[in-house]
């Protein structure tokens, strides 16, 4: 499957007020990290983010170097083909507080409250050190309007697996 346009993520949020939202766009899977996280964690989430579609997304840079940024984001992602973004207004559109975060969000998540965050309908999120398809699986028990792209996002990462 091809990866996500990382370009196309990016202008969807930042033009959060937007009025037309392609809205029969695929929800994104994201995946909110930090560079703090164990390097097992990040090796796990790295493996199944590259089958199930998913992009990671950092709050910010190394160092305020995107250099040492993608020095790291290599290391971390050992070439494996999975989409990054740098995108800190992410973190308070989904209310994420803790890392790993996964979310499935709607395209119209893009268009945020007065707050800065996303109207709750618009997306589904789980926080914690757990594994991709975990979270999935989650989401797919816990929240019955969003179990159909869960279970797709989820059986993409099953079937990848040998």
């Amino acid at each position: 499957a091809p990866a996500p346009d990382i370009a196309r993520i990016a202008e969807k949020y930042e033009q959060l007020g937007q009025a037309a939202i392609d809205q029969n766009a695929q929800p994104d899977l994201l995946v909110l990290v930090s560079l703090s996280m164990p390097k097992e964690a990040f090796d796990r989430l790295v493996a199944q983010a590259e089958r199930a579609g998913a992009t990671l997304v950092f709050r910010g840079l190394k160092g305020d170097s995107m250099t040492k940024m993608g020095e790291e984001v290599q290391k971390i992602l050992g070439g494996r083909n999975v989409s990054v973004a740098i995108h800190p207004p992410a973190f308070q559109q989904f209310s994420v507080t803790r890392v790993p975060a996964v979310v499935i969000a709607q395209p119209r998540a893009g268009a945020v409250l007065e707050n800065g965050c996303s109207q709750p309908d618009t997306f589904v999120k789980v926080s914690g050190d757990v594994s991709l398809d975990y979270a999935l699986d989650y989401i797919e028990r816990k929240s019955p309007a969003w179990a159909p792209l869960a279970r797709y996002y989820r059986s993409k990462i099953v079937r990848g697996i040998d």
